[in-house]
């Protein structure tokens, strides 16, 4: 027996449903409240270098570019706005007790080897973008053989110490920006849809909702219909690739290469190309060549997996639902960590949930467990010891 990645919080006995609400509520508040300081943290030292002015300016700076890669400050406020979000998930969930590193991989950590293999495809997607996007979207291309092709793009509009300094919050926060957003999208949003609704439909219904949701959430950037279609199949690949990896790496490299290099290239601010419409007025072509990269990111990540011999699943069994207070000995870690003692010791009724109605046991095996017999009508339950009265399953020693 195994367990796939979008049943990882099942395998603990503690959950329930409406822990991942919790964890939802912990999320939404640590957002609102981090938010908030991020916004006092960038407008005291605004405030008091420019005045009034200098505040409207930076707010109406944010509102229409706020991931201009032109502006190093309202691109940092905009990428560490998004950052919070990693460390604000895990500890929502943490506090939800959904499990410790559910989030990362069905090995609850991350898997820092294969992170390392998948790097590999990850440099060749971003050298095929690197030359679609440079050298053909701009009829001649940004760049020939002599270097920029200043006739096609213009001339840069910023100066040095603005382009080193963006390209150190581009390094510095993006990979942490992607991995927020994978976090939470292909990671939580995911695991929580699973966790409610059964196998198949439950995963189906977590790739869309969270392909949906992703993808929706690019609407109030002004992202016309091709530029929606365009992310939301990047979301929907990035969700298969977590399911058939059993953990997020490979989407995490994936994300932040590829918005690393759309800031690189758009970082020096070329005055004949509109960064503001770039990427929301999306193209046909611009579509499909999206697709296609990822669609051959997922195939050489499916090979690695396979040479490599990769988990995808977490070895064990998920926990089977309790009636009444959950036993010590169902928290612990040797039943949650891979490879853990699992759960084929625990008795079960035939409705599929472990322990029995209150009154309906007696300690120390002297009698038939309820009163239609013993436990599914073998008798003592694997000769485990007698049977707690207080939780209902085999008592350990």
């Amino acid at each position: 027996m195994s367990v796939p990645y979008q049943r990882l919080t099942r395998i603990d006995a503690r959950w329930r449903w409406w822990r991942p609400l919790v964890a939802l509520a912990v999320l939404a508040g640590w957002y609102l409240v981090s938010q908030v300081l991020i916004v006092i943290a960038y407008t005291i030292p605004v405030g008091a270098a420019g005045g009034a002015e200098g505040l409207v300016d930076f707010e109406q700076k944010l509102a229409s570019g706020a991931l201009d890669p032109t502006d190093p400050l309202t691109l940092s406020v905009s990428l560490v706005s998004l950052v919070v979000l990693l460390p604000g998930i895990v500890l929502a969930v943490r506090i939800a007790r959904l499990g410790r590193g559910v989030l990362s991989s069905v090995r609850f950590r991350v898997r820092w080897g294969w992170t390392a293999w998948c790097v590999v495809p990850t440099l060749v997607i971003a050298a095929i973008m690197f030359v679609l996007q440079a050298l053909y979207p701009f009829g001649d291309g940004m760049i020939t053989g002599d270097g920029w092709n200043h006739a096609a793009i213009g001339q840069s509009t910023v100066t040095l110490s603005t382009l080193v300094l963006t390209l150190v919050l581009v390094v510095a926060l993006v990979p942490f920006q992607a991995a927020a957003e994978e976090y939470v999208f292909r990671g939580f949003l995911m695991q929580t849809i699973a966790s409610w609704i059964p196998r198949r439909v439950g995963t189906v219904l977590a790739v869309a909702v969270s392909t949906v949701v992703f993808a929706s959430l690019h609407i109030p950037n002004g992202y016309n219909v091709w530029g929606i279609l365009d992310v939301g199949s990047f979301g929907l690949i990035a969700a298969i690739i977590v399911l058939r990896t059993g953990g997020l790496e490979a989407t995490v490299l994936q994300h932040a290469f590829n918005n690393i290099m759309i800031f690189v290239l758009q970082a020096q601010g070329w005055s004949r190309i509109d960064l503001q419409s770039q990427d929301a007025n999306g193209t046909v072509g611009g579509w499909l060549v999206s697709l296609g990269t990822s669609l051959a990111y997922w195939g050489m990540v499916e090979f690695l997996a396979k040479w490599r011999r990769l988990d995808r699943r977490s070895a064990g069994h998920e926990a089977p639902r309790f009636r009444g207070p959950v036993p010590a000995w169902a928290g612990g870690p040797r039943w949650t960590e891979p490879g853990g003692t699992g759960w084929d010791g625990t008795p079960a009724h035939a409705a599929g949930t472990a322990g029995s109605a209150a009154g309906a046991v007696r300690v120390g095996g002297a009698g038939p467990v309820d009163d239609a017999g013993p436990v599914d009508g073998a008798g003592p339950v694997d000769g485990a010891g007698p049977v707690d009265t207080t939780t209902g399953v085999a008592g350990r020693s």
